[in-house]
């Protein structure tokens, strides 16, 4: 349901395939527990941000996070 959710954001800010959703929800996930209570305005700016941390930290770092979380 994330996934979809962080598909579409990326999609509306002209980013859509150059990040795999699946690490923008492990990156939001070391934030939040849980994803439901976010508003969304606050999930769009959290895709943001990890987008940042993608870039900061690289695609393989960010694959082993989404692992790590199963995803």
């Amino acid at each position: 349901m994330y996934q979809r959710l962080i598909k579409a954001e990326l999609a509306r800010t002209g980013f859509i395939g150059k990040y795999d959703a699946r690490h923008i929800e492990a990156f939001m996930r070391l934030e939040y527990g849980c994803l439901d209570g976010l508003s969304e305005s606050k999930f769009a700016a959290e895709v943001k941000i990890c987008r940042e941390c993608i870039d900061a930290g690289g695609i393989v770092s960010a694959e082993d996070l989404a692992k790590s979380y199963g995803l």
